[in-house]
């Protein structure tokens, strides 16, 4: 049990001491010790006890109170394999171990406190540390500081400035009026008690292969002793105040700011940048889901794997992510998992009112406007591939190349020390000297037209697969019939004005006018009359659970997308908008240029695809030539049950033959989903001897390629006293044999040997008892 004590006021001879339970969430149990003498003058001790325990317990950094005391104890002095050898020997059942990751990080704190702790900047003092800032300003370099009397401040330099000007001006006459930013603190450079603090502004552009990146244009750089409030506004408030004596005012034109979920950083944003919308990062959010505890591994896994794809690939329709999320939540349900659900419901997404209807709604999610291409200020909406996904991961990797170029005890070093070696790292960056920035994303690369094909990012909902989306050159040899088309009217899904239905990844696909209809009524799906003919299709919608089939909704995206052109005087690139996953991330995808190339869009790349058809360019647009035929959308024409039905099972095939074109090996994910049991196996397993289920668990654990599962599983071998027949049976012999010579751990080694010596004894026993007999 862990208490906070509190001592109370001391009445007379007796001191009173409050403590308050600290193992259980929002406990109401206290106990108040009153110690006293009595009257022969012995001392008295007495405990009042109020409440009840509450149930749910406390967490620390997702892990509960009462499991890191036991990670504590139990790796004070040992290693986290001695500690599972010791509790191993000591016979304690396995449900009452701490997991791998808990004794692993008490092990590190155990470490670091026995160590030597860091003073401010590895024992530089106070006043070297403004004296060394001073000298800066003096000695005429490109840096200059402006720092408070305690230390906090900011470096600035000319190219800061200069940098911000530029993407300002890009703002005001390019793509869009807004600018987004992101920051964040490091405590891996200076020592532990002070952070180097960054902001940048994001944008786009081609890389040397022709892909679109997120680029970060850094604008700030300061040292902030703990992430909280009042440091962090201050750092903000002397960035906004030096860019403003330059002519950068960036509280007009900052729209979005993303950052970690720190409250301190949120809080300061909300008070130095009020018209900004916070934005918090979807990887420390799905690390937040991965580190509640009370729920099975398995379960968090899932989750968080689904969250993360709905954050990232849904935010072309608020509707369908709406109803992803509550899908999402009735799952949960089912599986019993209460506690995730309300969970999720309280701190990962809120429900808003959007047009007059609820929705599902979250912090980490920036959603695309069909309603023309400007950008409401104050709001969750963003340009096409300005997702908190993309911006986190640029600022990891640009913290990944700064470390890259700092000494490698640069944290050991004096305060002042380390900040002559991050400003030559930023420096070397190009961000404090260089040429001028192109940060223009332009037109459409020839990558994405007539190059080789572009692989995604690994997507954990469809077992951890790339999708591998073919050019625009390839879509073109197959159309028409690959290619849908539908004209809108104002006001029927908001400011759409066109709309093509295209294969996602295999440029061969035949799509069908039920697919199509389909598809461009996931835009509208806030409308009840479309909804209900959803809920009727039993390839799309689990009836009993009332909710939408998750993974019908992953197989129709990964295979078929929607190519939207929003009303609006701007170019057609600009309006043109995809339900594919790599257009959410890079706001440029080969659907969106074929889509460019049909609507007769001018670019000198496309001359390819017009010279592959015929010699002579026509005058009219491409989509002309190959006769495709255009229909007029109505809001009337509402997809049937059956068409839901018939696109479920279309992607379902198209998926399957994917996945077995795309590896002829068979790797760990397709290996494991061969392994998988089906319904009837998992039937047919309920009706099987507790035993025999056990010694298939232990041939599972043995057969896993983790420390952790072996060690367990030979464990569990000893606690279920395996004889030599069922060893035979089941292999079991073999596979710890195999341990013992494979492994370099000696606890391993030793537990092996124990194993294999007894079932030597046993074996030998029963062929002398069985001479004897004979």
């Amino acid at each position: 049990m862990e208490a906070k004590m509190k001592i109370g006021r001391s009445a007379g001879e007796h001191v009173a001491v409050y403590a308050y339970c600290q193992t259980h969430k929002d406990c109401p149990r206290k106990w108040r010790h009153i110690f006293q003498l009595t009257e022969d003058g012995a001392k008295e001790h007495i405990v009042h006890v109020n409440g009840n325990h509450a149930t749910e317990p406390r967490l620390v950094r997702g892990t509960a109170v009462a499991v890191r005391r036991q990670a504590d104890a139990l790796t004070e002095a040992n290693t986290p394999m001695q500690a599972m050898v010791q509790l191993a020997a000591q016979g304690a059942e396995m449900e009452t171990w701490p997991c791998t990751a808990a004794l692993v990080q008490s092990r590190r704190r155990a470490v670091r406190k026995k160590s030597a702790s860091a003073e401010f900047g590895g024992g530089t003092g106070l006043g070297q540390w403004l004296e060394h800032l001073r000298k800066i300003n003096e000695d005429g370099s490109v840096w200059s500081t402006v720092v408070r009397e305690d230390g906090c401040g900011i470096v600035t330099c000319q190219k800061f400035a200069d940098a911000a000007a530029a993407m300002i001006a890009q703002a005001r006459g390019g793509d869009h009026d807004y600018l987004v930013g992101v920051h964040d603190c490091t405590y891996k450079v200076f020592s532990s008690d002070w952070g180097l603090w960054k902001f940048c502004l994001c944008a786009k552009k081609y890389d040397r292969e022709g892909i679109p990146r997120t680029t970060l244009v850094q604008v700030g750089l300061g040292f902030v002793p703990k992430e909280g409030q009042e440091h962090m506004l201050t750092v903000l408030h002397l960035m906004k105040e030096w860019h403003s004596s330059k002519n950068n005012d960036l509280s007009q034109f900052l729209h979005q700011v993303h950052a970690d979920e720190s409250l301190g950083g949120q809080n300061a944003l909300r008070k130095a940048f009020p018209k900004t919308v916070f934005v918090l990062d979807v990887r420390h959010q799905v690390s937040s889901i991965m580190r509640r505890a009370g729920s099975k591994k398995e379960v968090r896994a899932m989750v968080a794997a689904n969250m993360q794809f709905a954050l990232s690939a849904l935010g072309f329709s608020r509707p369908l992510f709406s109803l992803y999320i509550d899908s999402l939540l009735v799952r949960l349900v089912e599986l019993g998992e209460l506690d995730l659900a309300a969970y999720l419901q309280k701190d990962v997404v809120e429900k808003v009112t959007v047009e007059g209807k609820e929705m599902w709604t979250s912090a980490c999610c920036c959603f695309i406007s069909l309603l023309g291409t400007s950008v409401k200020f104050q709001s969750h909406e963003a340009n096409p591939g300005m997702t908190s996904t993309t911006i986190s991961q640029s600022l990891e990797a640009s913290w990944h190349h700064m470390k890259k170029l700092l000494p490698g005890n640069v944290a050991k070093m004096p305060a002042t020390d380390a900040l002559n070696h991050i400003l030559k790292a930023t420096e070397a960056w190009d961000c404090a000297k260089g040429s001028a920035l192109k940060l223009k994303l332009g037109g459409i690369s020839s990558r994405l037209v007539s190059g080789e094909a572009i692989f995604t990012e690994r997507v954990k909902v469809l077992d951890d697969h790339q999708m591998r989306l073919p050019c625009a050159r390839l879509l073109w040899q197959s159309c028409p019939g690959n290619t849908k088309s539908f004209e809108f009217d104002i006001g029927e899904v908001g400011d759409v004005r066109q709309a093509f239905v295209l294969p996602v990844t295999n440029a061969s696909m035949v799509v069908d006018d039920d697919v199509a209809c389909c598809m461009v009524s996931l835009l509208r799906l806030c409308d009840s009359s479309v909804q209900k003919h959803l809920e009727k299709s039993p390839g799309m919608w689990h009836e009993e659970a009332g909710r939408l089939s998750l993974t019908k909704v992953k197989e129709i995206l990964a295979n078929v997308c929607v190519v939207t052109l929003v009303a609006g005087p701007e170019e057609v690139l600009d309006r043109l908008r995809c339900s594919c996953l790599y257009f959410a991330k890079t706001s440029r995808c080969s659907h969106m240029a074929f889509a460019a190339f049909l609507l007769g869009h001018h670019n000198d790349y496309f001359q390819d695809l017009i010279d592959f058809t015929r010699k002579d360019a026509p005058k009219q647009p491409p989509s002309a030539c190959v006769k495709l035929t255009r229909k007029k959308y109505s809001r009337a024409a509402i997809p049937s049950a059956a068409a839901w039905k018939r696109m479920a099972t279309i992607c379902a095939e198209a998926s399957e033959k994917y996945n077995k074109r795309r590896k002829t090996d068979k790797g760990e994910a397709q290996a494991a989903m061969e392994t998988t049991p089906t319904k009837q196996e998992l039937a047919a397993g309920k009706n099987k001897d507790p035993r025999a289920l056990s010694l298939e668990t232990i041939r599972d654990k043995l057969g896993a390629k983790d420390f952790h599962s072996n060690f367990s599983g030979m464990h569990l071998c000893i606690k279920h006293a395996v004889t030599v027949q069922e060893a035979k049976e089941h292999g079991l012999g073999k596979m710890i044999l195999g341990l013992k010579h494979k492994t370099t751990s000696a606890p391993t080694k030793a537990l092996a040997n124990q194993l294999l010596q007894a079932w030597v004894v046993e074996t030998r026993a029963s062929a002398s008892s069985a001479k004897s007999s004979s």
